[in-house]
């Protein structure tokens, strides 16, 4: 069967061209926006558990292990709906291939737009709330020169925009990039309103959470994050968003973790990271292969866990 890593040497080829970048990016905002029928399509994707999910975490431009994992994945599988495709964000900064890692998960998104899921992270940021270091911008201007490469980056800041936060799989799992929402917590509110908040003034406080947040053993609800922006949730977070909302695990990247995946709150909260070398030299990388047609499969999340090393 045909493996995906034929999408990493199409990612390269537009790779070298201004012209050929700022044209797919323009295809791709032209996908995102149809799949978009209304506010709340642009804050929460949702699917049906019907296939497998592949889920990946954070990247930061590593095209190696990102090459590997397609290599392992069947496009005829991808092409046919039986398999459905998690990004969980986090593309772009640090890594030495940020580009062509952005390019190859947009290309997916591509070919398959109903069976590919590409999550906002932190580093896929809102104009006024951009990471440190953000050098994804510095990135373009030595490639492409200063104004293409501003170009290119104003171009990826609208895509940021349109990318969802959350995958909803009903009674199943819920995937994110950073952590769970504080705000709403213990509030009268919808799944939505959870994810969403009532008012203007929740919605970017919430986004900065769902963004930013890591997970914490503490019976406290929350407290301050030493990252300086979301917070640090608790477990009572984390029971009583499962229990009201009937999930079973959140899924989630955000944290460099050594083995390339951890588990918090009595294993329900599943930290993923899939980036291998520096600058954090974790000895591991990790994705996971989630087949919820298999009875109690959280009970024995660690099986559905694959590590990756050099």
């Amino acid at each position: 069967m045909r493996s995906l890593d034929w999408v990493v040497k199409k990612a390269e080829e537009i790779s070298m061209d201004h012209s050929s970048i700022m044209k797919f990016l323009e295809e791709i905002l032209t996908i995102l926006k149809e799949k978009q029928k209304n506010r709340i399509d642009r804050w929460i994707a949702e699917s049906q558990p019907v296939t497998p999910f592949l889920i990946i975490g954070d990247l930061h431009g590593d095209l190696d292990t990102l090459r590997t994992i397609l290599s392992r994945t069947s496009h005829e599988r991808l092409a046919k709906g039986e398999l459905t495709l998690v990004f969980l964000g986090d593309y772009v900064d640090r890594g030495e291939y940020q580009v062509e890692t952005l390019l190859t998960v947009l290309l997916l998104k591509r070919e398959f737009p109903e069976n590919v899921i590409l999550l906002r992270g932190n580093h896929e940021p809102p104009e006024n709330l951009k990471p440190y270091p953000h050098d994804y911008p510095s990135i373009l201007r030595s490639r492409y020169g200063y104004i293409r490469g501003l170009e290119i980056y104003d171009k990826s800041l609208e895509v940021f925009n349109k990318l969802p936060l959350v995958l909803v799989v009903r009674n199943q799992f819920v995937a994110l990039h950073g952590g769970l929402p504080t705000q709403t917590f213990k509030k009268e509110v919808s799944l939505v309103e959870y994810f969403m908040g009532k008012s203007q003034s929740e919605y970017f406080e919430i986004m900065t959470e769902i963004l930013w947040n890591d997970p914490i053993e503490s019976s406290h609800y929350r407290i301050p994050s030493p990252r300086g922006v979301g917070y640090l949730f608790g477990r009572p977070v984390t029971e009583w968003f499962l229990h009201t909302f009937r999930f079973n695990v959140v899924i989630r990247g955000h944290e460099a973790v050594d083995r390339g995946f951890k588990l918090n709150h009595g294993g329900k909260v599943i930290t993923l990271f899939s980036r291998l070398g520096p600058p954090y030299y974790n000895s591991r990388a990790a994705y996971m292969v989630v087949d919820t047609s298999i009875e109690r499969w959280w009970a024995r999340i660690t099986n559905f866990i694959v590590s990756l090393s050099r």
